[in-house]
């Protein structure tokens, strides 16, 4: 009976692996797409819910992008006025 123990632990070892997995696209897409990285790194470490955060990173739009576009258009408008 005492050996039920180390049994049980080394049967979450694939799931605690996979979370790890998940975690490590979770936080690049993060870095990449503008977003709070070590929120989104610690939510993918948690078992279905990095599913989630895949999918939100898959339709998530770039902030970093935005935030560029938005700046040009600003200096383009600024630009114009001035003309």
């Amino acid at each position: 009976m005492a050996n039920s123990n180390p049994s049980i632990f080394i049967s979450f070892i694939p799931l605690i692996l996979m979370s790890l997995l998940m975690a490590i696209p979770a936080h690049l897409l993060a870095k990449e797409k503008g977003r709070n990285v070590t929120k989104w790194t610690i939510l993918a470490l948690i078992p279905l819910v990095n599913f989630a955060c895949i999918w939100f990173f898959i339709g998530a739009s770039n902030l970093k992008l935005e935030k560029k576009i938005d700046d040009l258009a600003l200096l383009l408008n600024s630009q114009s006025g001035n003309q």
